[in-house]
Formats: structure tokens, sequence, C-alpha cells
């Protein structure tokens, strides 16, 4: 069964913020011969949660699809390159995810499959909203975002959200994982703030690209027992205190 991994490291020493910096550049080369890897991106994360124009130069995510969960363990276990990220992060993070609903491209690509026999029940979601901004439309855009990414951290139901992306400004995503379905279609849809952008983005036609991916959370690990990770790793505790 085809699965998603998703992995944040945080970089404390600015030797090692460098380090995972040119990462976004040479990754692919490291990676390239990776068994069982059949997409991967590179990514830096902003400052805020959602869309941010600041980068946080101490987070960088890790976006893969593996041909199975073999091999992911596979990699966690064996691979070189992952063991020097590892050596070089304080802290890490790691989502393993199944996509159940998909729409749109990424570079002109679709990396994800969704497996249309898996069931979408689960205790919450994940979603990944991408967007690549036309440069001419930049500054309508971003003078628009900022009431969303304020009203974001508001909503109950949100357990975690970080923007990443691959170019600061113009290729932008947002990963957020939520307690229930209904709480983020309300927010989407109904959230005044986030309506409005949904309307200017058609009227405005701010993307060249787009893509939206729902995924169920089948697990996650890590040591990052910290902001912005506090919520996630709550909800894993209460679930193990009602086991």
């Amino acid at each position: 069964m085809e699965i998603t991994s998703i992995s944040f490291y945080k970089y404390s020493k600015k030797s090692e913020q460098w380090w995972a910096f040119k990462q976004m550049r040479l990754a692919y080369t490291a990676l390239s011969n990776t068994p069982g890897l059949k997409y991967h991106k590179q990514l830096g994360s902003g400052a805020a949660e959602g869309f941010s124009i600041w980068p946080d130069w101490q987070v960088y995510a890790q976006l893969m699809v593996w041909e199975s969960r073999d091999a992911f363990n596979r990699f966690r276990q064996t691979n070189s390159y992952h063991q020097e990220n590892l050596s070089k992060s304080d802290h890490q993070l790691h989502i393993l995810l199944q996509a159940i609903q998909y729409k749109g491209s990424w570079n002109g690509l679709h990396p994800f499959q969704v497996n249309k026999n898996a069931s979408s029940d689960s205790d919450f979601m994940a979603v990944i909203t991408r967007a690549s901004i036309r440069p001419k439309k930049m500054l309508s855009f971003w003078f628009n975002v900022p009431a969303v990414s304020r009203h974001i951290s508001q909503q109950k139901s949100l357990l975690f959200a970080k923007g990443i992306g691959e170019w600061p400004l113009i290729e932008q995503a947002t990963f957020s994982i939520w307690n229930e379905k209904e709480a983020m279609q309300d927010f989407a849809y109904q959230q005044k703030e986030h309506r409005e952008v949904v309307k200017k983005t058609r009227e405005k036609d701010w993307y060249k690209e787009e893509m939206f991916v729902r995924f169920k959370v089948l697990e996650y690990f890590g040591d990052w027992q910290s902001k912005p990770f506090t919520n996630l790793f709550a909800k894993k505790v209460e679930a193990s205190n009602k086991d």
C-alpha cells in the first residue's frame, strides 16, 4: 500500500541550519536512488501558522511518497543520508499519511495515489493545500492572506498547522491536522476571511497552479513535544489514556 510521509526537523545551531537550507537542492541527488521512494520534496517553512512571508530558519520539512510502509521503515533504519539528518537536527516529527481525496497538481505532476478503498474514518485528518502564485499577482495575494493566517490558529479542532514551501513568496503550501472533518470544512468554506480569499482567488487569478490533498493520518511519532506540536501530542496522550 502506498503511503506518504511528512517529516519535520528542527535545527538549533546556525551551522546546521545552513546545512539544512542547502539540502533543499542537494537532497535530491542524495536521495535519487532510494529504494521504494517514488516522489519527494524538500521544503522550508514559514515563521507563522499558515502562509507567511517570513521564513523559519530552524524548521524544515521532508515530504515523501513511498511504495509501501516497509520502504519507509527501511529508509529510517538504513539510509545514511537520513541518519546524517537525524544527527544534525535537535528534534524530529514523522507523520504517516494515506491520501483519500486529491485534486490539482504539483509542478505539473500528480504524486499522490488515492486509495479509494480506504476508510476515511479517523480521529483526525491532515490536509495539504499548495499554490504557485503568479509573480505579477504576489502583492495582491500577500495583502489578503494575513487575515486568514490570524484566524486559522483560533479554530478549536485545529491540532497543528505549518506553512511549508519551495520558494519564498511564490511556491507556498500549508500542512495542517484537524480533529474533525466538519471543523476543517467549516473553516475552509464558511469562515468569513477564508471564504473571501477563495472568492478573490478566482476573481483575481492569483494561482498558475494549485493543489488540495486530504489524508487519513495513520501514525505519528517523534520527540518534538513543544510548540507548534503541543496540541498534536496532547491528543496522542489522551488517546493512550482511553486505551
